[in-house]
Order: structure tokens, then sequence, then C-alpha cells
């Protein structure tokens, strides 16, 4: 914690955790095995981590990562299976990092485009970050600009999930602290509705800008500490 004695007093205290203070998963709990094996999860995981159907594979590769890469995916995979969509995420590509990992979509680039804009549009849990969309739409992708398509959450505050997908076919998620895009669900004091613009958080978009498009402490805001704790009691984890 000693990198964060010197922050600011209106540093949030939601975002002071380590992994002092957070547990990491073990392989029978990110597997969802702890009291029974779970086939259909585990088949998932193994899929995820090795692209194989081999638990023995996947476990030597899980045991290669860091306690908080570990966390991080089992945080991922916890957060996309509520969200309905795990079905379609393949195999990781490269490395894991804290918060968030690039993985090959299982179906292909256009079937995980096809899920997501499904969960997209009027009344969906998801906003498509394109400029028909407004402009805060457009700004969520426009700082990945490697990204030819993403998506946001717009009913979570916090530890939203930001997906996007590569012109190799391949994708990215990761987790956000704050959400800007939080319309779906809050009250409406706390939607900005501008023509041109668009919709988006205003509480939110501040902190998120303050914060997570920071150099300075984006690095110490974006941790699977973190966003273990933001998630805690929003979504079922599995440790």
């Amino acid at each position: 914690m000693s990198e964060l004695v010197d922050l600011p007093d209106d540093y949030p205290a939601a975002l002071r955790h380590s992994d002092e203070d957070t547990p990491i998963p073990t392989w029978k709990q990110v597997t969802r095995s702890t009291s029974s094996n779970n086939p259909e999860f585990l088949a998932h995981v193994l899929r995820i981590i090795s692209g194989t159907e081999d638990e023995q594979v996947a476990k030597e590769m899980w045991d290669t990562w860091p306690g908080n890469c570990q966390r991080s995916i089992a945080l991922l995979v916890d957060k996309i299976y509520y969200e309905g969509w795990l079905d379609s995420v393949g195999p990781i590509k490269g490395w894991p990092w804290d918060g968030g990992f690039f993985f090959w979509p299982r179906f292909g680039e256009e079937a995980l485009a096809k899920v997501l804009n499904a969960k997209s549009g009027s009344g969906g849990a998801y906003t498509e970050c394109k400029y028909q969309n407004g402009l805060s739409a457009c700004l969520a992708r426009w700082t990945h600009r490697a990204w030819k398509w993403s998506w946001m959450e717009n009913d979570s505050p916090l530890a939203a999930l930001h997906i996007g997908v590569f012109k190799d076919g391949s994708a990215e998620v990761h987790l956000d602290a704050f959400n800007p895009l939080y319309v779906n669900g809050t009250s409406r004091s706390h939607i900005i509705r501008l023509p041109v613009i668009g919709s988006y958080n205003r509480k939110l978009f501040r902190l998120h800008r303050r914060w997570e498009q920071s150099q300075r402490y984006a690095p110490i805001v974006r941790t699977s500490a973190n966003f273990y704790h933001l998630m805690l009691g929003r979504v079922p984890l599995s440790f």
C-alpha cells in the first residue's frame, strides 16, 4: 500500500485495495467445483485458459500466471457468465493482465458481435460504442483505436465490462472501475442527455476522467484487487 500514501484527499476509498486484503482464487474455485464437480463450468474454464478439454494442461497454464492475473481471469469469467455470454469466449490470446485479457471469439468475431448487439439497443444492457449512439459512446471506443467494434455495459456503474474486436478477429475484454455509460437503471438526475453528445452519467464520467484516464492513477485504479471489492455483493463470485 506504500504507493497509495501520497494520493490526494479525494482519491476514492473504494480503490485503496491491494493483494494483501483481497483473496486469490484456487483452481477449484475458478472452476466452481469446490463442493462438487461442475462439468459445464469446468469446460468453459478449460476452453478459455488453454483452448483444450484437458484439465491438466489448463491447470499447468493457470499455475504460470501470478495471483493478480488469476484473480482477474476469475472475475471476468464470473462477470461474463453472469452477463450470459461466456459461451462466446474462446481461448485467451497471449498473457492476461491485471484487469483484462485478449481472446479469440469462440465462434468468430461476427458471432460475438451478433451476441453483443442483441444485448444492445433500446432497453439493452449494453451500448455499442459508435457515433450513431452519440459522442459519449463513440469516446468509449476512441481511446482504443485498434478496435473496429466495441461495446460497454450500460446497467453497471462499477467494474463494468468493456469489449472490443480487432481487425485480426481477436477481441479484448477488460473492466472499467467507473462507467460513464451507466444510464440504464439509475436516477434521471444522474444522466445528461444532449443532441449529438448522447447520454452519459455525469458523476461517473467525472470519476472516470479523473482517475482512469490519468496516466498517474490508472495503474493503481485498474487492479483486480479493486475490481474484486467493487464487484463483491453485485455479481455472484466464485471466490
